[in-house]
């Protein structure tokens, strides 16, 4: 009986914990637009601007890319947030999960980049927390918030739709010294590898397999997918039920 009875009690303890945290956790805005400016830090002709941008790119692409500034996460963590927002719009199209959310909180200038499943392969995990630390970061530190949210959201563009033109240079050059490092550490252990293999027996045999192992195949094809679209970019919209699993960035100024 009494055994019975603390166990309703812990059930009922923890029900009231889950409301409380429910009824302080905040809330996912409405999705206005491509633009969500909550927090007030974009010029009215900026924010025109990069809806128009942001437009362009869905139309032209599928491609779903959503900015969202807030005043304060109100002692939610920006990762659970970034979560429960992605999930509550669900950017991006059903089956391409091609959606991603550049969002800011401002009283704890905090930055993350959360990207769609069937954008991870391009837009990394590295290659957003390099457009935070590069691109947006320095701007943000200077007040400039307008122009570090459309830098921001330009080389987001450039590194999913594959026009390198239009990413920065400090994006693209230490994405490219990252690879020189792993390409010299990946030429070491195979220059091992053939030393190993022609100092063992068999090394005919082995040096078939190697001929067939060389062979690689690599290409890079680079396109402005974008125009220069003048029209506003329309009255409504709504993501397209894409999914998200916590890939992306996190930075701060």
């Amino acid at each position: 009986m009494v055994l019975e009875f603390k166990k309703k009690t812990f059930v009922s303890f923890l029900i009231g914990i889950l409301t409380l945290s429910s009824i302080f956790s905040l809330e996912v805005p409405q999705l206005k637009g491509r633009v969500n400016d909550y927090a007030n830090i974009i010029g009215k002709n900026d924010e025109i601007e990069i809806e128009n941008y942001l437009s362009s790119l869905d139309s032209q692409t599928g491609i779903q890319l959503v900015v969202l500034t807030i005043p304060s996460l109100e002692n939610d963590s920006l990762e659970n947030f970034s979560m429960k927002v992605v999930n509550n719009w669900q950017l991006g199209q059903d089956g391409k999960d091609n959606g991603v959310l550049l969002l800011i909180s401002y009283d704890e200038r905090k930055i993350r980049i959360e990207t769609g499943y069937g954008l991870e392969d391009k837009l990394t995990d590295m290659k957003s927390g390099l457009i935070i630390r590069n691109v947006i970061v320095p701007e943000f530190k200077l007040g400039n918030y307008s122009e570090g949210i459309k830098k921001g959201v330009r080389n987001i563009v450039g590194i999913v739709s594959g026009d390198e033109e239009i990413v920065e240079k400090s994006v693209l050059e230490d994405e490219e010294e990252e690879g020189s490092v792993a390409g010299i550490f990946f030429m070491i252990v195979w220059i091992i590898f053939i030393i190993i293999l022609i100092s063992s027996r068999g090394g005919i045999l082995k040096w078939i397999l190697l001929s067939n192992l060389t062979g690689v195949n690599s290409g890079r094809n680079n396109s402005n997918i974008l125009s220069n679209n003048k029209s506003f970019g329309g009255s409504t919209f709504s993501g397209g039920g894409g999914h998200f699993g916590g890939g992306g960035a996190s930075g701060g100024w």
